[in-house]
């Protein structure tokens, strides 16, 4: 009996060290930012859209984060126009979402399980594209489509919304710098943990070269005769 207990206990610990340290290589992967290749130079002002991680797990009804279902109608209302605005303008519009489809990862949590309802868009974003991008990472970038439809339209210019601005959306902005892309942040449509640490992450992006504006400013500006 005290052999079987023993070989228990070896046991129990032999999954638990596999486990952190399955976890940690993970999150060590999921930190990485990508490199890419300097795209071309264009002679005009070619924006797409970027509308990452605003999925029903993160500010939807599936939602446990309470501080992002709060601020979630303003972001999604400020996204919405601008994407309305691009589609008017046919300019592209791509949706980022988080995707897990390993299945120790999905076992541990499924929030983010590829094809669950939880990591489905919002269903109040107003999608007006089928440029879809799954991610397994914080940079949108990992997923080597993005690279590709972003070159394919020949785009040169981000426009950044939704979350996390500490997260995801910075190692996007990252991603999209390693690459010689212009980037907008549209101040008001994103969103972190707490607004103080948005304020940070804002104030960062400027520093580093970022444009950083309002969306209400964003729209008047695209509004404007080219």
């Amino acid at each position: 009996m005290k052999k079987i207990l023993l070989y228990f206990f070896i046991g129990l610990i032999a999954i638990v060290l596999f486990l952190f340290v399955y976890l940690k290589v993970f999150e060590f992967r999921a930190n990485q930012i990508s490199v890419g290749t300097l795209i071309q130079n264009y002679d005009s002002d070619n924006p797409a859209l970027l509308v990452i991680d605003i999925q029903e797990v993160e500010t939807g009804e599936l939602s446990e984060k309470d501080y992002y279902k709060t601020v979630s109608k303003s972001l999604i209302r400020k996204t919405n126009k601008i994407a309305e605005a691009f589609e008017k303008k046919d300019a592209p519009v791509v949706y980022i979402k988080s995707e897990i489809s390993d299945p120790i990862l999905n076992l541990l949590n499924n929030s983010y399980k590829k094809g669950s309802r939880k990591a489905e868009l919002d269903k109040r974003l107003l999608v007006v594209s089928n440029y879809i991008i799954s991610k397994s990472r914080g940079d949108a970038f990992s997923n080597p489509q993005l690279d590709k439809l972003l070159i394919g339209k020949q785009v040169n210019h981000l426009i950044i919304t939704g979350l996390d601005a500490a997260h995801c959306v910075n190692s996007t902005i990252q991603a999209a710098k390693n690459r010689g892309y212009m980037i907008t942040v549209i101040s008001d449509a994103v969103i972190s943990k707490t607004d103080s640490i948005k304020q940070v992450k804002l104030k960062e992006f400027s520093r580093n070269g970022i444009e950083v504006v309002s969306s209400e400013d964003y729209l008047m500006e695209l509004k404007k005769p080219e």
